[in-house]
């Protein structure tokens, strides 16, 4: 009986410790139908971020990993030729653009500031060289006139020395007119050269106006050297007459010869100058393009090479677009 009473207790405290309660499956089951209604992840993205996580882990992109498994060799082989594929490609685009944009040198201002570049040189070194030639000329002439008023301060002056100084200062011309020529015909060559060239390199579009301006400018040069030619030749006869006269002449010629030479000197300079204005003025007008007949040839067959350049645009922008969608799927 007390055996009886004894386990009656217990069960009774243990009941009253650990209560059941009759609701606890339904809430149980409410909450995992809960869950389940509230829970929205997608399970493959769980998946890609832990192969995402496992690729990272395994350093695909660090070249100094020496742990690679098969998986992570083979995506970063992957990922460097189709890296090399691309820049391959990008590098192919950009030369075929440089080389279809070349023909844009042809523009009237380039021609003509080409022009204007390389025959500034050639002027130039033409200037120096008539300077340089004429002041050796003058120098050469005044010492054998010094010479010869040295004779003749001390007696010593005869007929034959004058004949002799005479003979002396007509040789130093003519040789000085055969290099004058030779300065001359060289400046010529090089400046057609430079011309021809010009005429050359442009394209079939820009062939006519290219070659009307080249003309024109071959033209303007050439009467600048023939003119240039001609007033040395011309100052040379006349000093030379001048000479012969006064070598034949009774009277002492000192004055007189002095004076000729100091005249022929004084006028080889002044048209030393008057050259190089007239070659600054051609330069010049090859730059500011004075010459508006040229310049409006020149941008009229401009004209019509510029209406490719919106077809080049065009063509460009697709093929960028088309070079960057490549990319943006390579790297998804």
């Amino acid at each position: 009986m007390h055996f009886k009473i004894l386990i009656f207790t217990l069960s009774f405290l243990t009941t009253s410790a650990y209560p059941l309660h009759s609701d606890t499956k339904e809430i149980s089951w409410m909450d995992s139908k809960g869950n389940d209604a509230d829970d929205k992840t997608d399970p493959t993205k769980d998946i890609e971020k832990v192969y995402k996580s496992k690729i990272d882990s395994d350093g695909l992109y660090i070249q100094e990993s020496d742990d690679k498994n098969p998986l992570t060799e083979e995506m970063q082989r992957k990922l460097t030729m189709e890296s090399e594929r691309l820049r391959v490609r990008l590098r192919q685009e950009l030369a075929e653009l440089r080389e279809r944009l070349s023909p844009s040198a042809d523009h009237p201002s380039y021609t003509l500031a080409s022009m204007r570049e390389r025959l500034t040189p050639l002027t130039q070194q033409l200037q120096s060289s008539v300077s340089s030639n004429t002041q050796d000329l003058c120098s050469q002439l005044s010492l054998y006139l010094q010479g010869l008023e040295t004779a003749e301060a001390q007696a010593e002056a005869t007929p034959a020395l004058y004949e002799e100084t005479f003979q002396l200062l007509g040789r130093t011309l003519e040789h000085s007119s055969t290099k004058l020529a030779g300065l001359i015909n060289d400046f010529h060559t090089k400046a057609n050269g430079v011309i021809d060239y010009l005429r050359e390199i442009s394209s079939p579009d820009q062939e006519s106006a290219k070659l009307k301006v080249c003309e024109e400018t071959g033209s303007r040069l050439g009467q600048e050297v023939g003119l240039l030619r001609e007033e040395g030749q011309s100052r040379v006869r006349a000093l030379k007459a001048q000479l012969a006269a006064l070598l034949h002449s009774s009277q002492p010629p000192r004055a007189e010869l002095r004076g000729s030479v100091e005249q022929f000197c004084q006028n080889a300079s002044l048209q030393s100058e008057a050259l190089q204005a007239r070659l600054e003025s051609l330069l010049m007008g090859l730059s500011d393009g004075a010459d508006g007949q040229t310049e409006s040839s020149l941008l009229h067959s401009y004209s019509s090479s510029a209406q490719q350049s919106g077809s080049l645009q065009e063509d460009f922008s697709v093929k960028l677009s088309a070079l960057i969608q490549d990319i943006f799927h390579s790297v998804q």
